[in-house]
Order: structure tokens, then sequence, then C-alpha cells
């Protein structure tokens, strides 16, 4: 005679079978957060990485066309949110600008209100009419006579060089005498972020700003140092909570960047290092500021254009 299962014997294989299910549940259910925050982590990476990109592509750009006796650098150490720096940069054009920029070279000498410079094919490209444009001199600093010089008309024509050959080249009639040699660069000022220039900051939202655009979500400290070459030896040796004056001394320097970018709050996950120490910026995480994760960025750069 076949025997089944008792009622007790049912119960005690599907409890034991509950067990098995529940198990697999939280194995995948780890393994799904686990792939979500590896998912977060990437999308957080890379959003910074371009983010920095754009940072450095201002902080590259810094000074250019600017005299270096005047501060086309200037640092706001712990002014914003959470202590962080703040940093303006004065140039002719940066990162977002940099295809607002016209510039040329002296095609001759010029000793009169009209100048000869090289004429671009996109007519875009050429200055025009009501524009300011500097000269730079030798030492990639504005020339002072003229400083400031206004378009008052352009003309097209065809410069023959030494050697005979033609180059397009644009009769440029400007409101003061320019004295310079042949060869000299000639830049269009970009007047909107020339003298204000544009100040990079960290809101009290955690966002990184650019002037009134938000460049990345999700910040927590931004820090800025500079460095100087105090020996000579090419090396950066010293480094500054503010910006010395760097230009006059005739010395080597850089900037030192570091930003602190987190994820949203994770379940399940504790961020392991408290305090956070990021130069001379320190603070304590709370209990939610822990499940966030987060990438530390920093680099230097030294701004090419005002290097002695």
């Amino acid at each position: 005679m076949k025997k089944g299962m008792t009622l007790v014997e049912i119960l005690v294989s599907l409890l034991i079978l509950s067990f098995l299910l529940a198990a697999i549940f939280t194995i995948l259910n780890l393994q799904t957060i686990k792939s979500i925050q590896v998912q977060k982590t990437a999308i957080l990476q890379t959003d910074a990485q371009v983010a920095l990109t754009l940072l450095k592509w201002d902080l590259g750009a810094a000074g250019l066309a600017y005299p270096k006796q005047d501060d086309a650098v200037q640092s706001f150490p712990g002014t914003g949110f959470n202590n962080s720096d703040a940093i303006n940069l004065r140039a002719v054009g940066l990162g977002f600008e940099s295809a607002k920029i016209k510039w040329s070279w002296l095609l001759a000498k010029s000793s009169t209100d009209i100048i000869q410079v090289r004429r671009h094919a996109d007519a875009d490209m050429n200055f025009a009419v009501n524009e300011t444009l500097v000269v730079l001199d030798v030492n990639r600093e504005i020339m002072y006579p003229p400083g400031d010089i206004t378009v008052e008309g352009t003309v097209n024509f065809v410069f023959i060089d030494q050697w005979g050959d033609s180059i397009p080249g644009l009769l440029v009639d400007v409101d003061n005498q320019v004295g310079a040699i042949a060869g000299l660069v000639v830049i269009r000022k970009y007047a909107a972020i020339y003298d204000p220039g544009v100040m990079i900051s960290l809101n009290a939202n955690g966002q990184l700003m650019r002037g009134s655009d938000v460049l990345l979500e999700n910040v927590e400290d931004l820090q800025f140092a500079y460095g100087i070459d105090s020996d000579g030896d090419g090396v950066i040796e010293s480094w500054f909570n503010n910006v010395p004056q760097f230009a006059t001394a005739g010395q080597k320097w850089a900037i030192r960047y570091s930003m602190v970018v987190t994820s949203r709050p994770m379940g399940g996950y504790e961020y392991a290092i408290d305090p956070i120490n990021i130069e001379d910026n320190s603070y304590a995480l709370n209990a939610l500021q822990k499940k966030r994760k987060r990438a530390i960025l920093t680099g230097i750069i030294a701004p090419p254009n005002l290097q002695p």
C-alpha cells in the first residue's frame, strides 16, 4: 500500500522552500543593488570628468591677452558652500567662449592707424566694425600704447610677402595709431568676460557653478591652492591658499584644483572615511552623507598665458 506525505511533512517542505526562495531573493536583491551602485558610480565619474575638463579649459586659458601685472586670477578661499573655495578668471575668452575669439597677426610693420592682418577664409573669423582689438607684444602682453583700439572699417586686399607669395590680407582702420613690428598677434577682446571674468564656485545646493551656469550637480567640496617655484628649479615647492602676485614675481606658478563629487544616497552603503580632508578644508559627515559614494578629482595646471 502506497503512503503519501503527511500534512506536517508538506508544511516542513514549504518552510524549507520559503527559506531557499528568501535566500535567493536576498542574493538577487544585493546583486541588483550592487549593479545599480556601480552604474551610478560610473555616471558620477563620467559627469565629473566632463565638468573637470571644462574647468581645466578655463584654467588653461586664463589671462589670454591680459596684462601680467593685473589680477587675471583672483582667489576667494573658504567663501562658498561647506567652506569651499572660489576662483575668478579673467581673459579674452575661456572654454565655452573660445569660439567667439577672433585673432590674426600683423603682416607688415605698422606706424599708422591702419594695420595689415592675415584674412581668414571664414569671414566670421575676421575683424569687424566696432569690435575692440588689442595687439600683443613679444612678451604676450598688451601693447600700451595703443591699448584698446576700435575697428572703424575693413577692406580686403592681397599682401605680397618678401618671397613674392600672395597672402589674403585685411586692412583694418582703427581709432588710434599702432606702432608695431610684423608678426605680432592681434586679438579681439571679448568684453563679456575679459574684465569682469568668470567665477567658478560652489553654491548652497551643491552645484558647481560657472558664472550663472550649472556645470555639475552633487558637488560636496571645491578647493584651490596656488603654488610657486620659489627657487627657480622648475618645480613647484610652495603652496598657498591665496593667489600671490605670481605674475610680477617672474617665477613659474600653478593652480592645484580638488573637487569632491558625490552620488545620491544609496541604501546599504556607508562611506568609510570621516572626516573629509581636502587642502585646508575639513568637514564631518552626517548619517545621510555617509550613504553617498565619492569621487575626489584633483590636478595641477600652470596657465600658459600667465607664466613669466
